[in-house]
């Protein structure tokens, strides 16, 4: 199970609120996905990649969790994929400081389940992180690399 998180920062010209995304793969196959603007304006790209990997977290451990109750795998480590060094060092570091103090608490689950072993941050590289489709308007020729990597197929391809 391999899930990639992502965010732009403050895409929405009207309240400045970011939209996050992710996916997750299980044998190389997208199964879920989400794309949904967040509910706070951030301060940093760091934030808004933190929220979007706290939400993707999130899901991540519902999903280990039914597919271990499924007997369809085992209760292992979910590996989530983000493109934002900072946040994964956020993620990692069990102090707050000055410069995230603010972020509400509800998104620090984050800190407790990277602690606890049953998630790993991974950094990707940014033309390599597939969220990337679900967080805002892209160039044709990355949109269509995103796509395949996905597995999705224009109409007609089939």
């Amino acid at each position: 199970l391999i899930g990639y998180s992502d965010s732009d920062w403050c895409g929405d010209v009207d309240d400045r609120k970011s939209t996050a995304g992710y996916v997750f793969f299980m044998e190389n196959s997208a199964f879920t996905w989400l794309s949904k603007k967040q509910p706070i304006v951030a301060l940093s790209t760091c934030e808004v990649e933190y929220v979007a990997a706290s939400w993707s977290i999130q899901h991540a451990v519902w999903l280990r969790n039914l597919l271990s109750k499924l007997e369809i795998m085992k209760a292992e480590k979910v590996l989530i994929r983000v493109d934002n060094r900072s946040a994964i060092e956020l993620a990692k570091n069990p102090i707050n400081h000055e410069r995230s103090k603010h972020i509400d608490v509800r998104f620090h689950f984050i800190k407790e389940k990277v602690k606890e072993g049953s998630v790993e941050l991974e950094h990707v590289g940014s033309k390599e992180q597939v969220a990337d489709i679900f967080t805002k308007s892209l160039p044709t020729t990355t949109f269509q690399k995103l796509r395949k990597l996905l597995g999705m197929k224009e109409e007609g391809e089939i």
